[in-house]
């Protein structure tokens, strides 16, 4: 009961903390690499490539109930 607590007690604080520091890291990696002369929209490009990248195989694991039910 206690790990559940902790859980709820911090879980989101812990969450807006790490969003906060991804945010910063990921707007710190842009400023150097638009520095150092990479076109903004091949960054754009990369940054949504690698978002798809990351997020098809998060969803398919979380929907593999739902696909499952269809077939």
């Amino acid at each position: 009961m206690g790990e559940s607590s902790f859980k709820m007690e911090w879980g989101p604080a812990i969450c807006m903390v790490l969003m906060e520091l991804f945010t910063t890291g990921q707007m710190l990696l842009t400023k150097v690499v638009v520095d150092a002369g990479l076109f903004v929209f091949a960054l754009l490009t990369y940054r949504f490539f690698l978002g798809a990248v990351l997020v098809v195989p998060l969803a398919m694991i979380i929907e593999r109930s739902v696909l499952l039910l269809r077939h």
